[in-house]
């Protein structure tokens, strides 16, 4: 038992007498493994075959060679063996030259006494072990430093952090002579979606085979510890034996590893990384030595690894704060929604490298999202919202403003679709990512939506389905007023803290540019509207000049001919004269009713009336005057229910409305009006055959100061207040109206 756990020192004796040899033998072959030649070819042969040896006793004088240069041979090949010579003649020149040289330990002369060659032998194997420990120990230091210098030197000279690291894993793995070493980066907590291995060329597997982990094995492979963790042989490591049912059991099995280090990377407290070495298909005792080499290159690495990401930290913050003085520098330069929405997703799609950015418009009180912007990948398209006031308006085809971007879009590449916009079909109370979003009003980062049933929805205001999501909302005055929408089509994305800080910070540009654009369309709107209320006063004045001097020139003139004349007036003219104060007097009362119904001092004084009588009344009051302009005037009255009236003011309304018939009727035309019940109401219709009404004219018809038709060379009389009190009275009853044509 003790042989085999301590075994025998091996000496080789060497001489050309069989008596010595024998002696020689006899002499040590208790306590050493005594190997026997007669020359020194003889010698060089075992020493070939068996290796080291510790000690060598040679004869001086053999025929073939000589001792000394029989030694002289072995020294440089063996130069931790203690070589001692035996001499019959004392040779001084050859001796102390050897001896000089250090080639020979010490001589002996023959006869020689036993006890005292035993005693040389003795100080010979401890020199022995001497020489050996401290060569072991200079050529540990030796590897220490070759280590620790290619990795310095791949540190240094290596382009990114994941250059460093392969080359790292590589420089360990051939260092140590291992099957594997694996590294595994951390980051913020997390462990980090990527892997740095080396595979040994001369590793094999369980089944013979070459060695090349599958990638399923990886994650079992390396895990987080903060403590070096050494296994010798993992068949009788109780850690190991305890993984009972363990997936990092089945891969250490599949993988055929019998003996590990793992090693954590910390810098200050924080875990970098985890280094693992495997050794396949053998058990290995771990010295001391080789694990606190690891150790520092551990630490080595780890500083390296930390500085290169606060360089890459300081290249995201550079690069962060170039996005935002871009998309800063597009929402000044620019009050076009459009120039700014598309500036947004492109540039902070095209940071953060996803398959998709959108930005949407939308409030918690809204029913769906508005999308108004969006970078698609997968299309090589900037689409953005031309319709950014009216949700209606979609896809329209780029305006000259645009032409600018446009031309810049295209030149790298991009493309405009406007028609492409997708629409969101799932209301926001139906979409859990945005019902999220509204109650933290902080983003919503899903890395896996596979792995989250409860927020994937079919639709989430993007083209296709989503397998990375991250949703930043846009928030003003505490409000949201939307958000913007990053994903990953078909790949999962552990989104960084620095992804969604720099979203954070595209999201408050970009609510404060929503707000910007709108106030600026508010503005303009506001401008615009005032431009039109200064052309419609203008006009109003125009007209309503015009309305005045007709009748009263014609009511003047016959005046002023009877004064001069001194006559009386004439009937004929008398008719004219009040006719035309007539028609003073109703755009006078029209005007006072205006100014009634904006101060609120119109006081209706309603009582039951017959509507059938009251509008066959007027119309017939009109009939006299269309067979003068050869008009056809048709009444289809049916009974209706008696209704409360203020009979001075509806008579207003049949009145402007019949006026506005045989105004716009030409002769030959058909005006027809009808009454009847329309269920629980009364239907009151004016038709005629007239001119009709521009569609684009239709929706400011019953505006004040409006007329079909209007400008200083007008075909028709009017002050453009008719059917603006027509509109005001009707509603004062209670009633509706509306109004159908073509043109």
């Amino acid at each position: 038992m003790n042989s085999q756990s301590n075994p025998k020192i091996k000496i080789l004796v060497v001489d050309d007498e069989p008596d010595n040899l024998d002696l020689l033998y006899r002499t040590f072959h208790r306590d050493y493994k005594v190997f026997r030649a007669e020359s020194g070819p003889a010698a060089l042969e075992i020493l070939a075959k068996e290796g080291e040896v510790a000690v060598i006793i040679s004869d001086q004088r053999m025929p073939k060679m000589s001792g000394t240069e029989f030694l002289s041979l072995t020294a440089a090949q063996y130069p931790d063996v203690i070589r001692i010579i035996l001499t019959g003649y004392t040779d001084v020149e050859d001796l102390v030259e050897a001896i000089n040289a250090g080639k020979v330990f010490k001589y002996v002369t023959k006869p020689w006494d036993a006890e005292e060659l035993k005693n040389i032998v003795t100080q010979a194997v401890g020199t022995h072990n001497i020489l050996k420990a401290r060569t072991n120990e200079l050529r540990r230091a030796l590897s220490q430093e070759s280590l620790l210098y290619a990795v310095t030197n791949t540190i240094r000279s290596a382009l990114n952090y994941q250059q460093m690291l392969q080359r790292i894993v590589e420089s360990v793995g051939q260092m140590f002579e291992v099957s594997c070493c694996l590294l595994r980066p951390f980051q913020d907590g997390r462990v980090a979606d990527e892997w740095f291995v080396y595979h040994s060329p001369f590793a094999k597997l369980r089944d013979g085979s070459a060695a090349g982990l599958s990638p399923d094995l990886l994650p079992d492979l390396v895990w987080e510890t903060r403590d070096v963790e050494v296994i010798q042989d993992a068949q009788t490591d109780e850690r190991v034996l305890n993984w009972d049912n363990h997936p990092r059991q089945q891969a250490y099995q599949a993988a055929n590893i019998r003996s590990s280090l793992i090693v954590p990377l910390f810098y200050k407290t924080e875990l970098m990384a985890v280094l693992a070495l495997h050794q396949f298909d053998r058990s290995r005792q771990w010295q001391d030595h080789e694990v606190q080499l690891v150790i520092t290159v551990a630490d080595q690495a780890a500083l390296a690894l930390s500085q290169a990401r606060a360089y890459e930290k300081v290249r995201a913050l550079a690069k962060r704060e170039a996005l935002v003085n871009t998309i800063t520098t597009a929402i000044r330069s620019s009050l076009d929604p459009q120039n700014i929405f598309a500036a947004i997703t492109q540039q902070l799609g095209q940071a953060l490298q996803v398959d998709g950015c959108a930005l949407s418009l939308w409030t918690e009180d809204d029913e769906y999202v508005q999308c108004v912007g969006l970078y698609d990948t997968t299309r090589n398209t900037v689409a953005v919202e031309q319709g950014f006031n009216n949700p209606e308006v979609v896809g329209n085809p780029p305006g000259p403003e645009t032409a600018t971007e446009t031309a810049a879009a295209n030149s790298r590449g991009w493309v405009f679709a406007h028609p492409s916009l997708p629409q969101s079909l799932v209301p926001i109370r139906g979409n859990p990512v945005l019902l999220q979003v509204m109650v933290s009003k902080e983003p919503v980062a899903i890395e896996d939506l596979y792995e989250r049933p409860d927020l994937n929805v079919t639709e989430l205001q993007v083209r296709s389905p989503a397998r990375a999501l991250l949703v930043v909302p846009l928030i003003s005055e505490g409000k949201i007023i939307g958000s913007i929408s990053l994903r990953q089509n078909h790949t999962i994305r552990p989104w960084k803290l620095s992804d969604i800080d720099l979203a954070q910070i595209v999201a408050t540009q970009a609510a404060l540019a929503v707000q910007q654009s709108r106030l600026y369309q508010t503005t303009r709107q506001q401008a615009e509207r005032l431009l039109e209320a200064d052309r419609l006063k203008t006009e109003f004045f125009q007209n309503i000049s015009h309305e005045f001097r007709t009748p009263l020139t014609l009511t003047i003139g016959p005046l002023e001919s009877a004064c001069g004349r001194q006559e009386d007036l004439p009937y004929e003219q008398a008719v004219i004269a009040l006719r035309n104060s007539r028609r003073l007097l109703r755009l006078v009362n029209q005007l006072l009713d205006l100014q009634r119904l904006d101060a609120g001092r119109m006081q209706p004084s309603f009582r039951p009336c017959d509507l059938v009588s009251f509008c066959y009344s007027t119309a017939e009051s009109f009939r006299a005057y269309c067979d003068k302009k050869g008009l056809q005037l048709i009444t289809q009255l049916q009974e209706c229910p008696l209704l409360y009236l203020d009979i001075e003011r509806f008579d207003k309304v049949i009145y402007n409305l019949l006026s506005n018939a045989v105004k716009f009727t030409p002769e030959g035309g058909t005006i027809t009006l009808t009454v009847k019940q329309a269920g629980a109401h009364c239907l009151l219709q004016v038709k005629d055959t007239g001119i009709g009404i521009r569609t684009e004219q239709i929706p400011y018809l019953f505006e004040r100061f409006r007329q079909a038709e209007g400008s200083t060379n007008r075909s028709y009389e009017g002050s453009g207040l008719g059917l603006a009190l027509v509109k005001e009275l009707v509603e004062l009853h209670g009633g509706q109206i509306s109004v159908e044509s073509g043109y």
